[in-house]
């Protein structure tokens, strides 16, 4: 939504993705110089496996997990491919319960170092226990019977035209990718400064 002075840009992501976390890093590092923008992030999981070609517990070639890693040193990230493809939904349908944005972030921030800093690939029982502070969750749903938010989230993605992640929405322009902070604070200049001359409608 938009007020006056304020664009929110939503970003798509997937908890399983490494470029996601890094995504996340970098976009902490500059948080301050997005916020003097008047932007702000509306951070959307989804379970990118709906639609990529790969599906949960793939493992990927050697190739394609060093150009990751690559991809994360140069924008200052220090991580590895986890192997296999985790299954996000849990953690996703936990970000989607959240009530406030400041619960979403702090959830985020926790799964996404349990994930990629301490290699754990699972919700721990301190995960567990933070959903449940956060949200007032008392279960997380059996994988087995699905998780409909997660798919409700993912599909409204895919209609809009996103095929990858992370992706970042705002109205109809879409783009994707992760890049330097001072890059990323310069795109999010230029949208959110052509966004409020054209007058464009919110994203919803």
């Amino acid at each position: 939504m938009r007020t006056m002075d304020t664009v929110t840009i939503r970003v798509y992501y997937d908890f399983a993705s490494t470029l996601c976390y890094v995504t996340h890093r970098v976009l902490s590092r500059v948080e301050p110089e997005i916020a003097d923008l008047g932007v702000v992030l509306e951070w959307r999981p989804i379970d990118l496996t709906m639609a990529s070609p790969w599906h949960r517990g793939d493992s990927f070639r050697d190739d394609i997990r060093a150009a990751v890693r690559n991809t994360a040193l140069t924008l200052g990230v220090d991580v590895e491919m986890p192997d296999p493809w985790l299954d996000s939904r849990p953690a996703s349908h936990v970000a989607l319960c959240a009530p406030t944005p400041a619960a979403e972030a702090r959830w985020r921030r926790e799964v996404f170092d349990t994930f990629f800093e301490r290699r754990t690939p699972r919700l721990t029982p301190d995960l567990i226990r933070l959903a449940r502070e956060l949200t007032g969750l008392e279960t997380i749903p059996d994988p087995e019977l699905g998780f409909e938010r997660v798919e409700e989230s993912t599909n409204e993605a895919i209609a809009l035209g996103v095929t990858g992640v992370p992706s970042f929405l705002l109205d109809n322009w879409l783009f994707g990718g992760v890049y330097d902070g001072e890059t990323m604070v310069s795109v999010l200049r230029q949208l959110s400064a052509q966004y409020r001359e054209t007058g464009a409608s919110a994203v919803n």
